[in-house]
């Protein structure tokens, strides 16, 4: 039994008031406690069993074989079947080949382990019918030994931050301000058996010699309050942390590729090089790696430099994990996730002559250097068209394209001779003549490109379109093209 009676009471209102003050319940109907028969995973189940109510949220549980103990993980998953049982509550249960991860991903087992964990949390989110969350028994004494491995490893303001009570995908962490003695006595008071990993205390796992040697070590020779010590350090660093990101997530939203159906993602480089902070900078660039590879990317500091390589313009590109590219082109700094990587293949070349010729595709943003104009086309349903001011309209479905052909269009200077089609029956007008009626400045006149489609010119952007390629009310399918950059 524990020497302190009221620890279920206090333990229950540590985890209580984690939930109300970080939301961890907003749009919350289901939560899943992730289950390992460890006394802190019990505790979480046994607190949040009796809470369920007054929260008014259904609970289950979810287990996950590791296959790396044998026999030994075999009776923690059916401890998990027996307590669930008794306690009336659901249980999910699967296996993982952790070891078989390992090797094949040339990774260690704890890193494979987690991997697998938190596909799993994922699948039974997605799985969910009605809003679900996953709930993991990480407690204070894990923020304090992730931050001081993140220190020994070498880490930045963000990783000093430690581990977060709610991530975006759905996992919360509601025990975080509890510490291990304090669950040990509750599962005392509480009566609660739980199993122990016997991998615990097999100090080749980086967290159990940080949890078993280093703390002990720092707590005898030098402070015997680490763990308040590196979580007050924690909670610092996480306040501070979420202002610089929440400015960057904002001057993001600015430098990117503004256009919404763009498949790949860029950051525009003469704004970024304004930027003196660096810290801000590393930040935009893993903000927008993690938009072109998805959420859970990360790149360490080694990567990063090679951006910054890039940015400056002593590296062309930057091969990044994950097959992710990082180009210098047209002003932009674009990050291509694998495929889009293999489709780019435009260049800026001399073609017969002509002062610049650019073959540009849809669902792409181009900055054409010769005349310092940018350029995007877009090909859009029209039930999903959402024009702005300047916007060239194009009819698709009269060009001929679809996305699905990924067709590639020509961008290129006037020539002597060039026109465009002014009547619905086809009949031109030269260029030279429909500028002097626009009225355009002689010196202006070659900064303004042609776009076209299969030699022909289709528009003349910030000028006119084709005729025959005008929408009219039976266009199903747009060509949408938005230019900028010339003066009349």
């Amino acid at each position: 039994m524990s020497n302190n009676p009221d620890i279920i009471e206090t333990v229950t209102q540590k985890v209580i008031g984690a939930i109300e003050e970080h939301d961890l319940l907003e749009n919350t109907a289901s939560v899943t406690a992730a289950l390992s028969g460890g006394a802190d995973s019990v505790c979480l189940l046994h607190v949040l069993d009796r809470i369920k109510k007054e929260k008014k949220f259904e609970l289950r549980a979810a287990h996950l074989n590791h296959m790396i103990r044998g026999a030994e993980a075999e009776d923690d998953q059916k401890f998990c079947e027996r307590l669930c049982a008794d306690m009336g509550i659901e249980l999910v249960a699967e296996s993982a080949d952790v070891p078989a991860l390992s090797k094949t991903k040339g990774i260690s087992e704890e890193e494979a382990g987690r991997r697998a964990r938190y596909e799993f949390f994922s699948k039974i989110i997605s799985d969910s019918g009605m809003s679900c969350a996953v709930a993991t028994a990480h407690n204070m004494n894990d923020r304090a030994e992730t931050v001081l491995m993140r220190i020994i490893r070498g880490t930045g303001l963000s990783g000093l931050r430690g581990i977060r009570y709610k991530r975006d995908d759905g996992i919360i962490r509601p025990l975080l301000d509890v510490s291990r003695a304090e669950i040990e006595e509750y599962c005392a008071a509480a009566q609660l058996e739980f199993r122990t990993d016997s991998t615990n205390s097999d100090t080749r796992y980086t967290r159990n010699s940080v949890r078993l040697g280093l703390i002990p070590y720092i707590q005898k020779e030098f402070n015997p309050n680490i763990i308040s010590a590196l979580v007050n350090l924690t909670d610092s660093a996480g306040e501070d942390a979420d202002f610089m990101e929440g400015y960057a997530e904002r001057l993001y939203a600015r430098l990117r590729v503004p256009l919404p159906n763009i498949k790949y993602k860029a950051l525009h480089l003469e704004t970024l090089e304004t930027i003196s902070q660096k810290s801000i900078i590393t930040r935009l660039i893993i903000l927008c790696a993690k938009d072109a590879m998805g959420g859970d990317y990360n790149l360490e500091k080694k990567h990063i430099d090679l951006v910054f390589d890039v940015i400056r313009g002593e590296s062309s590109a930057a091969e990044l994990p994950a097959g992710l590219r990082v180009d210098r082109r047209y002003g932009w700094l674009e990050f291509l996730a694998p495929k889009e990587a293999e489709k780019v293949s435009r260049t800026l070349h001399s073609c017969n002559n002509i002062e610049f010729c650019v073959e540009v595709g849809t669902d792409k943003l181009y900055n054409i250097e010769k005349t310092g104009a940018e350029i995007s086309l877009t090909i859009i349903d029209g039930n999903a068209l959402d024009v702005v001011k300047d916007d060239i309209l194009l009819d698709a479905d009269k060009l001929g394209v679809t996305d699905e052909d990924d067709p590639r269009f020509t961008l290129r200077s006037r020539i002597a001779g060039d026109r465009i089609a002014v009547y619905k029956n086809g009949k031109t007008k030269k260029l030279k003549n429909l500028f002097i009626d626009r009225k355009i400045r002689r010196e202006n006149r070659d900064r303004i490109p042609v776009l076209c489609y299969g030699g022909e010119i289709i528009a003349v952007p910030g000028v006119r379109v084709s005729e025959i390629y005008k929408p009219d009310k039976h266009t199903k399918n747009y060509l949408v093209v938005r230019y900028e950059g010339h003066d009349n």
